[in-house]
Protein backbone atom coordinates (compact mmCIF):
# COMPACT_ATOMS: atom_id res chain seq x y z
CA UNK A 1 0.00 0.00 0.00
CA UNK A 2 1.40 3.40 -0.94
CA UNK A 3 2.05 5.57 1.73
CA UNK A 4 0.36 9.11 2.11
CA UNK A 5 0.22 9.43 6.17
CA UNK A 6 2.02 12.82 6.22
CA UNK A 7 2.00 15.91 3.63
CA UNK A 8 4.94 15.10 1.53
CA UNK A 9 2.35 12.79 -0.07
CA UNK A 10 4.76 11.16 -1.36
CA UNK A 11 3.30 7.59 -2.45
CA UNK A 12 6.00 5.25 -1.66
CA UNK A 13 5.31 1.44 -1.44
CA UNK A 14 6.99 0.99 2.16
CA UNK A 15 5.36 -2.26 2.58
CA UNK A 16 7.26 -3.22 -0.20
CA UNK A 17 10.49 -1.88 1.13
CA UNK A 18 10.66 1.59 -0.87
CA UNK A 19 11.43 4.50 1.55
CA UNK A 20 9.26 7.11 1.64
CA UNK A 21 11.19 11.25 1.88
CA UNK A 22 11.17 10.17 5.50
CA UNK A 23 13.42 7.68 5.08
CA UNK A 24 10.91 4.82 6.88
CA UNK A 25 9.81 1.84 5.26
CA UNK A 26 7.19 -0.55 7.18
CA UNK A 27 8.23 -0.85 10.42
CA UNK A 28 8.98 1.60 12.88
CA UNK A 29 12.74 1.98 13.71
CA UNK A 30 13.60 3.37 17.10
CA UNK A 31 16.85 5.40 17.40
CA UNK A 32 16.67 5.87 21.04
CA UNK A 33 14.26 5.04 24.13
CA UNK A 34 14.42 6.47 27.43
CA UNK A 35 12.77 5.06 30.62
CA UNK A 36 12.64 8.12 32.45
CA UNK A 37 12.22 11.29 30.60
CA UNK A 38 11.67 14.43 32.08
CA UNK A 39 10.02 17.65 30.22
CA UNK A 40 10.63 21.69 30.10
CA UNK A 41 6.83 21.29 30.59
CA UNK A 42 6.72 20.16 33.91
CA UNK A 43 3.28 19.59 33.37
CA UNK A 44 3.63 15.98 31.10
CA UNK A 45 5.94 14.96 34.63
CA UNK A 46 7.91 11.78 33.78
CA UNK A 47 7.51 10.04 30.64
CA UNK A 48 9.42 7.24 28.50
CA UNK A 49 10.05 8.32 25.66
CA UNK A 50 10.60 6.69 22.25
CA UNK A 51 12.82 8.78 19.64
CA UNK A 52 11.71 7.60 16.04
CA UNK A 53 14.57 7.44 13.50
CA UNK A 54 13.74 9.94 10.48
CA UNK A 55 11.89 12.18 9.74
CA UNK A 56 8.45 13.95 7.19
CA UNK A 57 9.67 17.82 7.55
CA UNK A 58 14.18 17.64 8.31
CA UNK A 59 14.48 21.09 9.51
CA UNK A 60 18.33 22.24 8.58
CA UNK A 61 18.68 22.91 12.43
CA UNK A 62 16.93 20.29 13.83
CA UNK A 63 18.94 19.78 17.16
CA UNK A 64 17.83 15.97 16.85
CA UNK A 65 19.42 15.91 13.31
CA UNK A 66 21.92 12.79 14.11
CA UNK A 67 18.26 10.40 14.03
CA UNK A 68 16.41 12.75 11.58
CA UNK A 69 18.78 13.02 8.63
CA UNK A 70 17.68 9.44 7.53
CA UNK A 71 16.13 5.94 8.81
CA UNK A 72 18.67 5.94 11.92
CA UNK A 73 17.73 3.29 14.75
CA UNK A 74 16.76 -0.42 15.25
CA UNK A 75 13.89 -1.72 13.43
CA UNK A 76 10.78 -3.34 15.41
CA UNK A 77 8.19 -4.99 14.02
CA UNK A 78 4.81 -4.30 15.18
CA UNK A 79 4.84 -7.39 18.03
CA UNK A 80 7.87 -5.72 19.24
CA UNK A 81 6.63 -1.98 19.11
CA UNK A 82 4.05 -3.08 20.98
CA UNK A 83 6.44 -4.60 23.45
CA UNK A 84 8.57 -2.03 23.88
CA UNK A 85 4.83 0.40 24.96
CA UNK A 86 4.17 -1.85 27.36
CA UNK A 87 7.43 -2.43 29.60
CA UNK A 88 6.92 1.47 29.68
CA UNK A 89 5.67 2.01 33.49
CA UNK A 90 5.21 5.75 32.58
CA UNK A 91 3.17 7.76 29.91
CA UNK A 92 4.94 7.11 26.53
CA UNK A 93 6.09 9.66 24.57
CA UNK A 94 6.00 9.13 21.23
CA UNK A 95 8.82 12.12 19.43
CA UNK A 96 8.64 12.70 15.81
CA UNK A 97 5.72 10.16 14.97
CA UNK A 98 4.28 11.43 11.82
CA UNK A 99 6.20 8.74 9.04
CA UNK A 100 5.40 5.54 11.32
CA UNK A 101 1.24 6.55 12.59
CA UNK A 102 0.61 3.10 10.83
CA UNK A 103 2.89 0.77 12.52
CA UNK A 104 2.31 3.11 16.03
CA UNK A 105 -1.74 2.63 15.38
CA UNK A 106 -1.01 -1.36 14.24
CA UNK A 107 1.71 -1.32 18.26
CA UNK A 108 -1.07 0.69 19.94
CA UNK A 109 -4.02 -1.46 19.94
CA UNK A 110 -1.78 -4.69 21.23
CA UNK A 111 -0.67 -2.53 24.18
CA UNK A 112 -2.42 -4.21 27.17
CA UNK A 113 -1.91 -2.00 29.49
CA UNK A 114 -3.39 1.27 27.86
CA UNK A 115 -0.66 3.84 28.39
CA UNK A 116 -1.19 7.43 27.91
CA UNK A 117 0.53 8.39 24.69
CA UNK A 118 1.95 12.04 24.15
CA UNK A 119 2.09 12.41 20.46
CA UNK A 120 4.97 15.12 19.70
CA UNK A 121 5.00 16.65 16.93
CA UNK A 122 6.38 18.94 14.24
CA UNK A 123 3.22 20.10 13.61
CA UNK A 124 3.67 19.29 9.76
CA UNK A 125 0.24 16.75 9.95
CA UNK A 126 -2.55 16.30 7.85
CA UNK A 127 -5.75 16.53 9.58
CA UNK A 128 -6.39 12.63 8.79
CA UNK A 129 -3.54 11.75 10.62
CA UNK A 130 -4.19 13.86 13.36
CA UNK A 131 -7.58 12.25 13.59
CA UNK A 132 -5.91 8.78 13.35
CA UNK A 133 -3.66 9.69 16.44
CA UNK A 134 -6.59 11.11 18.48
CA UNK A 135 -7.70 7.12 18.57
CA UNK A 136 -4.74 6.49 21.22
CA UNK A 137 -3.05 9.59 21.62
CA UNK A 138 -3.99 11.69 24.66
CA UNK A 139 -2.09 14.80 24.84
CA UNK A 140 -0.57 16.70 21.72
CA UNK A 141 2.85 18.13 22.26
CA UNK A 142 3.01 19.67 18.51
CA UNK A 143 5.25 22.48 17.42
CA UNK A 144 4.31 25.66 15.89
CA UNK A 145 7.32 26.65 13.57
CA UNK A 146 6.59 29.17 11.12
CA UNK A 147 3.96 32.07 9.67
CA UNK A 148 6.84 32.78 6.90
CA UNK A 149 6.18 30.38 4.01
CA UNK A 150 9.47 31.82 3.01
CA UNK A 151 11.35 30.46 6.08
CA UNK A 152 9.46 27.05 6.24
CA UNK A 153 10.56 26.83 2.74
CA UNK A 154 14.30 27.47 3.23
CA UNK A 155 14.49 25.67 6.68
CA UNK A 156 12.48 23.13 5.98
CA UNK A 157 11.57 22.35 2.70
CA UNK A 158 7.70 22.96 3.13
CA UNK A 159 6.56 26.00 1.72
CA UNK A 160 2.76 24.83 2.45
CA UNK A 161 3.87 23.97 6.68
CA UNK A 162 2.00 27.70 7.67
CA UNK A 163 -1.55 26.61 5.80
CA UNK A 164 -1.54 22.96 7.08
CA UNK A 165 -0.19 23.31 10.31
CA UNK A 166 -2.72 25.76 11.06
CA UNK A 167 -5.54 22.80 9.85
CA UNK A 168 -4.00 20.52 12.12
CA UNK A 169 -4.03 22.58 15.01
CA UNK A 170 -7.42 23.11 14.71
CA UNK A 171 -8.23 19.33 14.30
CA UNK A 172 -6.22 18.73 17.35
CA UNK A 173 -7.31 21.42 19.50
CA UNK A 174 -10.64 19.71 19.89
CA UNK A 175 -9.49 17.79 22.50
CA UNK A 176 -10.28 20.26 25.59
CA UNK A 177 -7.57 20.04 28.62
CA UNK A 178 -7.75 17.88 31.52
CA UNK A 179 -5.57 17.80 34.32
CA UNK A 180 -4.99 15.73 37.66
CA UNK A 181 -3.00 16.43 40.46
CA UNK A 182 0.01 13.60 41.15
CA UNK A 183 2.49 14.18 44.30
CA UNK A 184 0.97 17.75 44.36
CA UNK A 185 1.84 18.36 40.41
CA UNK A 186 -1.15 19.45 38.18
CA UNK A 187 -0.43 17.07 35.35
CA UNK A 188 -1.93 17.62 31.78
CA UNK A 189 -3.78 14.32 31.17
CA UNK A 190 -5.44 15.27 28.22
CA UNK A 191 -5.16 18.29 25.88
CA UNK A 192 -2.82 19.96 23.61
CA UNK A 193 0.75 22.67 24.21
CA UNK A 194 2.18 24.28 21.39
CA UNK A 195 5.60 24.42 20.62
CA UNK A 196 7.40 27.66 19.09
CA UNK A 197 11.22 28.23 18.81
CA UNK A 198 12.55 31.66 17.90
CA UNK A 199 14.39 31.22 15.40
CA UNK A 200 17.37 33.59 16.15
CA UNK A 201 17.22 36.67 13.36
CA UNK A 202 13.63 36.15 13.05
CA UNK A 203 11.77 37.17 15.61
CA UNK A 204 9.25 38.53 12.84
CA UNK A 205 8.65 35.34 11.97
CA UNK A 206 7.83 34.02 16.01
CA UNK A 207 5.60 37.29 16.58
CA UNK A 208 3.27 36.91 13.97
CA UNK A 209 3.58 32.89 14.71
CA UNK A 210 2.17 33.67 17.97
CA UNK A 211 -0.46 35.48 16.40
CA UNK A 212 -1.50 32.80 14.21
CA UNK A 213 -1.79 30.45 17.16
CA UNK A 214 -4.18 32.93 19.50
CA UNK A 215 -6.31 33.29 15.96
CA UNK A 216 -6.74 29.36 15.90
CA UNK A 217 -6.88 28.16 19.31
CA UNK A 218 -7.12 30.92 21.37
CA UNK A 219 -4.82 32.52 24.20
CA UNK A 220 -6.14 30.05 26.75
CA UNK A 221 -4.00 26.87 24.94
CA UNK A 222 -0.58 26.08 26.76
CA UNK A 223 2.27 27.87 24.96
CA UNK A 224 5.42 26.89 25.41
CA UNK A 225 7.78 29.66 24.25
CA UNK A 226 11.42 28.12 23.73
CA UNK A 227 14.59 30.00 23.49
CA UNK A 228 16.53 26.70 23.59
CA UNK A 229 18.04 27.29 20.08
CA UNK A 230 21.51 25.15 19.78
CA UNK A 231 23.06 25.66 16.19
CA UNK A 232 23.80 22.20 14.95
CA UNK A 233 26.77 22.57 12.60
CA UNK A 234 24.38 21.11 9.74
CA UNK A 235 22.24 23.93 8.54
CA UNK A 236 21.46 27.26 9.77
CA UNK A 237 20.63 29.88 11.36
CA UNK A 238 24.34 29.18 12.59
CA UNK A 239 24.20 31.66 15.88
CA UNK A 240 22.40 31.36 19.20
CA UNK A 241 19.09 33.79 19.50
CA UNK A 242 19.94 36.90 21.37
CA UNK A 243 18.53 38.02 24.59
CA UNK A 244 16.39 41.17 23.17
CA UNK A 245 14.90 38.80 20.22
CA UNK A 246 13.79 36.45 23.03
CA UNK A 247 12.44 38.93 24.92
CA UNK A 248 10.48 40.59 22.30
CA UNK A 249 8.68 37.38 21.67
CA UNK A 250 8.14 36.72 24.91
CA UNK A 251 6.63 40.30 25.43
CA UNK A 252 4.54 39.79 22.49
CA UNK A 253 2.78 36.54 23.95
CA UNK A 254 2.31 38.83 26.84
CA UNK A 255 0.61 41.58 24.78
CA UNK A 256 -1.64 38.55 23.07
CA UNK A 257 -3.08 37.53 26.49
CA UNK A 258 -1.16 33.62 26.72
CA UNK A 259 -1.33 33.27 30.74
CA UNK A 260 -0.89 29.47 30.43
CA UNK A 261 2.38 27.75 29.76
CA UNK A 262 6.00 28.10 29.95
CA UNK A 263 8.87 30.47 29.06
CA UNK A 264 12.59 29.13 29.09
CA UNK A 265 15.48 30.66 30.86
CA UNK A 266 17.68 32.11 28.18
CA UNK A 267 20.41 30.04 29.54
CA UNK A 268 18.35 26.89 27.62
CA UNK A 269 20.23 27.92 24.38
CA UNK A 270 22.98 25.48 24.86
CA UNK A 271 23.86 21.35 24.41
CA UNK A 272 21.85 20.48 27.50
CA UNK A 273 18.47 19.98 25.98
CA UNK A 274 19.86 17.63 23.42
CA UNK A 275 19.60 14.25 24.70
CA UNK A 276 22.42 11.71 23.64
CA UNK A 277 22.21 10.37 20.12
CA UNK A 278 24.59 7.71 20.21
CA UNK A 279 21.83 5.18 18.55
CA UNK A 280 21.02 2.13 20.60
CA UNK A 281 22.73 -1.09 19.40
CA UNK A 282 20.09 -3.07 20.62
CA UNK A 283 16.49 -3.60 21.70
CA UNK A 284 14.50 -2.80 24.96
CA UNK A 285 12.09 -5.43 25.12
CA UNK A 286 11.52 -8.12 28.04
Amino acid sequence: MKCYDCPRACGADRDSGEPGYCSGGRFARVAKYIKDFTYEEPCLGTVSAVFFGGCSLRCLYCQNHKISRGNIGIEYNDTELAELFCKSGNAIDLVTPTHYLSAIERAAESDNKKHSFIYNTSGYETESAVTRASAFADVFLTDFKYADDGLAERYSDAPDYRKTAVSALKKMRQIRDEYEERDGVRILKRGVIVRHLVLPGHVENSVAALDIIADTVGTDTVLSLMSQFTPNGVGGPNRKPEKIEYKIVAAHAAKLGFRNGYLQEFTSSSDEYIPDFDCDTEKHLF
